[in-house]
């Protein structure tokens, strides 16, 4: 009976809290939603550019100083209270470091992360700051933005160490306390769990209520543990309502504007780019169809393979779905799009037609650069054919009666595949045409194949820049293979209908025919 109650109390309570958050919170969605730069419109987001190059070093630098500056100020220390202060910042920042070189490497090559993450710190220790002096209870200061726009931009794992960074600083701010310490360590845990399951940008409401249930259940223990006198419960829990409510709202708010500008693409907004009602997918289904359906069995074929190996599996299926919209400038120059039996190609010099054929992938980058996609997906627009060479043309030319035709102007300029997501939808892509060729397609013929255009791009070169062992191609393969043996199995031949009514006959006039006997 007991625990039926404190269910319903715990129900009673969400509802609660999501009759506060739900108002402000939509209308700050709203908001962004109409200021933030809708993918797939034509964008010139100059005001987002980033062009100069600053050395992480710097940044760190940079961070370091701000941070002491800040509590220097704030805590009104003497002269040797800030050395004090500098050797403990020293000590964290140095663990710090080291615990993200050992847990996630990839971060500290990485100059716009670690900006990112140090602008996040340095800006949620500035406003703790600005609302002490306010008179602002520490309840109410949002740090759990910091563990969901890190955990949604970089990672986890970083999300994990700068909510330690700014937990202990806000235990510093407010009079060295090992509560307060507590109080926004276990909420950023929180927000960082819930953090990896969003998948839109509606689900960030929802760690908003976890974060609120999490401060209520921490201020009702603590208020028992460290016995607070009764009238300071009630403001506290408040305060701690507008803490969940503020962290949603300032995420919500500053989210698509850190994406662009730090280049960082979140899975909610690679959802928003597989959408089929963006205007260049839109484009592409209706200007070129072959090519579309060509890029949806790629996106299959490269999801299916992504997790086997550990890549992005979400980023591959909108790679691929972008892969090839440069197509659209000039549809009728390949076979997919082809309707008649005649080919455009049959008029033009074997160079030429490379050429052509070539000019897809510029002019893909070109217009996912005019319609406003993000840098990760560009990348695989220009990487997924590497600097192969564009076979059929290059024969072509030989069987003409070129001798030794000069190989780079048959080649794709590149840039070769430098991540496992470009490298698995070029395999995908050639796999995936390839297939189309077969007059059987056998589970045998499709093994041989696949194996064949692998070991090719492996031979020439087009795999050296990626992280992809032998294991991991054997991998990728198989499962090509067996998505490919799933496509094209054998069907049964059913009886046309002619034939059935005519047995359905006899059979009838056999059966008239006993009966008379």
């Amino acid at each position: 009976m007991n625990s039926m109650n404190s269910k319903n109390s715990l129900y009673i309570m969400i509802n609660f809290i999501k009759k506060i958050i739900k108002k402000p919170v939509k209308k700050i969605f709203e908001w962004t939603e109409k200021t933030s730069a809708a993918a797939g419109y034509k964008v010139a987001p100059k005001i987002f550019t980033k062009d100069i190059y600053i050395p992480i070093e710097i940044i760190a630098i940079f961070i370091y100083i701000s941070l002491l500056t800040t509590l220097s100020f704030d805590l009104d220390l003497s002269l040797s209270g800030v050395f004090g202060l500098m050797v403990f910042l020293a000590i964290v920042m140095f663990f710090s470091v080291i615990l993200i070189k050992r847990t996630y490497k990839e971060f500290t090559s990485d100059d716009e992360g670690v900006m990112l993450t140090g602008f996040i710190i340095i800006f949620i220790v500035f406003l703790s700051g600005a609302l002490k002096i306010y008179g602002i209870p520490v309840w109410a200061v949002p740090t759990s933005m910091t563990a969901i726009l890190i955990t949604l931009l970089i990672s986890p794992v970083v999300a994990g160490v700068a909510s330690l960074i700014v937990s202990i600083f806000l235990g510093i701010l407010f009079d060295f306390s090992i509560t307060i310490f507590l109080f926004s360590f276990l909420g950023n845990i929180i927000s960082i769990y819930f953090a990896t399951k969003v998948k839109n940008r509606q689900d960030i409401v929802k760690i908003g209520y976890y974060i609120i249930l999490m401060n209520i259940v921490f201020i009702g223990s603590f208020s028992f543990i460290e016995n607070w006198e009764s009238d300071m419960v009630l403001p506290s829990v408040l305060w701690s309502a507008v803490n969940g409510i503020s962290s949603v709202m300032l995420v919500s708010a500053f989210l698509p504007y850190l994406e662009r500008f730090f280049s960082k693409t979140t899975s909610i907004r690679l959802l928003e780019l597989s959408d089929f009602n963006q205007p260049l997918l839109k484009r592409m289904k209706f200007e070129t169809p072959g090519s579309f359906h060509h890029a949806l069995m790629v996106a299959s074929l490269s999801e299916a393979a992504a997790e086997v190996v550990g890549a992005h599996p979400l980023l591959c299926r909108v790679g691929a779905y972008y892969h090839d919209v440069g197509k659209i400038v000039t549809p009728e120059y390949f076979i997919e799009n082809q309707s008649d039996a005649s080919s455009k190609h049959d008029d033009l010099k074997s160079q030429m037609s490379s050429f052509v054929v070539i000019s897809h992938v510029k002019e893909g980058v070109r217009l996912a650069k005019e319609y406003g996609l993000d840098k990760i997906v560009i990348d695989i627009i220009q990487q997924h054919h590497g600097t192969s060479l564009v076979h059929y043309f290059y024969m072509k030319a030989i069987e003409n009666g070129q001798t030794e035709p000069e190989k780079s102007v048959y080649r794709y300029p590149g840039p070769r595949p430098k991540t496992k997501e470009s490298a698995i939808v070029m395999l995908a892509d050639s796999v995936e045409a390839a297939s189309r060729t077969l007059e059987e397609p056998s589970y045998t013929h499709l093994q041989e194949m696949v194996y064949k255009i692998i070991n090719n791009k492996f031979i020439d070169d087009q795999l050296t820049e990626v992280e992809l062992t032998l294991a991991d191609l054997h991998k990728i393969a198989e499962k090509f293979v067996n998505i490919l043996a799933g496509i094209f199995h054998s069907r049964v031949e059913y009886p046309e209908e002619k034939e059935a009514e005519k047995e359905r006959k006899e059979e009838k006039s056999t059966d008239a025919d006993k009966n008379l006997q």
